[in-house]
């Protein structure tokens, strides 16, 4: 079979060295030289430079896809959601996107195709398994997501590295977040709720709320609904103040006698900070827990999954990356081989029902070392 990445960004190499297990994959990005070295690191890839949003671009390389996995730049993935069900192809994504996906949904059924977006580790596996936990439930009391990428080693002064886009990391601390308490959602302030949690194999850190709820705050029906980040603690009273200084503004200011935008300048300044580099013996760590409480019957139940996984010591990728392109490529290989047969844009909490789909993303996960232990708690006849 075959299958077209497009984006050939660090996830995405990730993606196309899962899906070159069984797949013919072609790898679509518009950087020339990015394209050389996907070619020396991944020997029989074929690649294409493409624009991801032009039709008449990417409509010749994806004739004859049997899937498309894809990650680009949040300001591009809604257009190229858009192309790529207007050509009438199957897609897992993991391109962020302000835009609701879900408008596109009318869209991709008329065209006869199934596309999974947001399809990560958080969000993805986190929607998955919150709409895995709310459809073992006849009513869901409250549902929760705790989950971050960290260092394994507390590296001062933030004890904080990235493995990922530090405007995107910044962006977590001044987007308003949308929770939702009694059946309603409400939008509080990015960082509220902090308080320390205890979590094993990891130890105590600090959990807020940060915007991350995105499609599971339409589509799970839950008195009490949210999701947060996790950090070591003090992390996140460094970052108020960064922020409470007017550091991650967007607007223009004249700073110094010159005019620049300051989340710019404070990106400039963290990421050498943050940046990890494994050579010097930087290390990552994922850790997440879902927890969905509700109803069965008379039973008061509650659905959790816990996820710890570290630094890939044999391909040397960081644990949120391979956590996040895995997901992608497993999904994918469910879109391919007809396990998942629903058209339209589908967000993984709108699958989870399905009992065959569940075993197979947990074993695929299973076999690639990440590893989601599930329990269930019941208190028999709690009303």
């Amino acid at each position: 079979m075959k299958a077209v990445q497009i984006g050939g960004g660090l996830v995405g190499q990730l993606i196309v060295a899962d899906m070159m297990k069984d797949f013919d994959v072609t790898v679509v990005d518009p950087n020339e030289s990015a394209l050389r070295e996907i070619e020396k690191k991944y020997p029989g890839v074929k690649t294409a430079r493409a624009s991801a949003t032009d039709p008449a671009s990417l409509g010749p390389v994806l004739e004859g896809a049997d899937i498309v996995t894809a990650g680009v730049p949040g300001r591009f993935g809604f257009e190229m959601m858009k192309t790529v069900i207007g050509l009438g192809k199957n897609m897992v994504d993991i391109s962020f996107m302000a835009e609701d996906f879900e408008d596109l949904d009318a869209m991709a059924k008329e065209k006869g195709v199934t596309v999974i977006p947001d399809m990560g580790v958080a969000p993805g596996m986190s929607n998955f398994l919150m709409g895995r936990g709310s459809a073992l439930l006849d009513e869901v009391e409250s549902a929760n997501i705790f989950v971050g990428g960290i260092p394994t080693k507390l590296v001062p002064p933030f004890n904080y590295q990235v493995t990922w886009s530090p405007k995107d990391c910044i962006e977590e601390f001044t987007r308003p977040v949308t929770i939702v308490k009694n059946f309603k959602k409400e939008v509080v302030e990015a960082t509220s709720g902090l308080h320390l949690r205890d979590f094993p194999g990891v130890g105590t850190l600090e959990a807020f709320y940060t915007d991350g709820l995105r499609s599971l705050a339409k589509n799970i029906k839950a008195r009490n609904l949210g999701e947060m980040t996790l950090r070591w603690p003090g992390h996140v009273e460094q970052m108020r103040l960064l922020r409470s200084m007017g550091l991650f503004d967007v607007t223009p200011k004249i700073l110094g006698g010159k005019e620049v935008v300051p989340v710019d300048v404070a990106a400039d300044l963290l990421f050498p900070m943050w940046k990890m580099d494994p050579k010097k013996g930087d290390r990552d760590l994922t850790v997440m827990q879902i927890e969905v409480h509700g109803f069965k019957g008379s039973d008061e139940v509650t659905h959790s999954w816990y996820l710890l996984d570290y630094f890939d010591e044999k391909t040397w990728n960081t644990s949120m990356s391979r956590c996040t392109g895995c997901s992608c490529s497993i999904f994918a290989r469910a879109v391919a081989n007809g396990l998942v047969k629903q058209k339209g844009v589908l967000p993984a909490e709108k699958l989870a029902g399905d009992d065959a789909l569940y075993s197979f993303v947990i074993e695929e996960q299973k076999k690639r070392g990440i590893r989601y232990v599930e329990s269930v708690k019941t208190v028999k006849n709690a009303r």
